[in-house]
Parts: C-alpha cells; sequence; structure tokens
C-alpha cells in the first residue's frame, strides 16, 4: 500500500514528460488564484497561469518548475494513479492523480540564467523602444500587438528568472 498522503502526479508539455511519479503536495497558479492540492483533493479542472510550481515530494525533496501557462486535472477515481510510473513502475493504490498539462515547462535547475537575462533585457529594450513617443492605445492595431508580446516576453523572463534563483512563491 502506498505512504498515506502520497498522490500520483505527473508534469507534461508537448516535448516531454518532466514529472512522473509520487508527491505529498503540489502548489501552483490557477486564474482563480493560488491553489495546492494533497492527496485526497476535489476533482476538478482548470487553467494554469504563468508562475513557479512548487512538488514536495514524499522524501522531503522540493521540485520547482517555472511553468507558463497550461492546465491541471485532479482526478480520485478509484486506481486514477495506478499507470503512473515512479522509476521502479507503478504507484500501487494511490487514488489521487493530478496531471499538469503546460504548454512550455522548465525545472528550475535546468533554467539558462543568463539566457533569460539577456532575453529580459532585450523585452525591456523592445517595451522602451515601442513607448517612446506613442500616442492614445487603439484597438489591437500593429503596435498594440508588439506592446503585448513584448510585455510577454519580460514576463516569461522574469519568471523563468524567479524560480531559477529560488526566489519564486
Amino acid at each position: 500500500m502506498a505512504d498515506d498522503g502520497v498522490f500520483g502526479l505527473e508534469i507534461v508539455t508537448p516535448e516531454q514528460s518532466l514529472f512522473a511519479g509520487g508527491a505529498t503536495a503540489v502548489v501552483l497558479a490557477t486564474s482563480e488564484g493560488d491553489l495546492t492540492v494533497l492527496d485526497g483533493h476535489t476533482p476538478l479542472v482548470g487553467d494554469l497561469v504563468p508562475g513557479e510550481v512548487r512538488v514536495e515530494q514524499p522524501d522531503g525533496a522540493q521540485l520547482r518548475l517555472a511553468v507558463h501557462g497550461g492546465f491541471l486535472q485532479v482526478d480520485t477515481s478509484p486506481g486514477a494513479a495506478a499507470g503512473l510510473a515512479d522509476g521502479d513502475g507503478p504507484l500501487p493504490g494511490l487514488s489521487t492523480r493530478v496531471t499538469v498539462l503546460a504548454g512550455v515547462a522548465e525545472l528550475s535547475e535546468e533554467i539558462d540564467v543568463p539566457r533569460a537575462e539577456l532575453a529580459r533585457e532585450a523585452a525591456g529594450q523592445r517595451l522602451t523602444d515601442l513607448g517612446a513617443g506613442r500616442g492614445p492605445v487603439g484597438e489591437d492595431t500593429e503596435e498594440d500587438v508588439e506592446l503585448a508580446e513584448a510585455e510577454s516576453a519580460l514576463a516569461r523572463a522574469e519568471l523563468r528568472i524567479e524560480v531559477a534563483s529560488g526566489g519564486g512563491s
């Protein structure tokens, strides 16, 4: 039988599975606010907003990821985590399974901080360039789209740097 308080967790992107195994808690941000999922959590499907995802593992280790949005599913049907591999095989007896589907996500230790800092500088400069001499904001003009893209690039770079430095939520 599995340890009390342990549930199955999988964090995947289109390119790879970043984590598949047991967890005692996962902390993340949704459009409704911050959320901590524990074993036996109410079933739900929701969205993820860009932010840090923290995974507390059964051995006490903490895994941190920068997630740039996505979706979350909590399934508590009997045997929901039965097919989830944890290195040695399935996690028998676990009935809570949490799945995080992210378009883009990175483990904190794999974030290239110098590259993220360069991206932050470039996005900041782009925002400065776009804001100089800017008139009133229009409705979806090309300039507005460029401004939104630069703001998004800046936010992504800042999130990556924050998570890599351990300064996340």
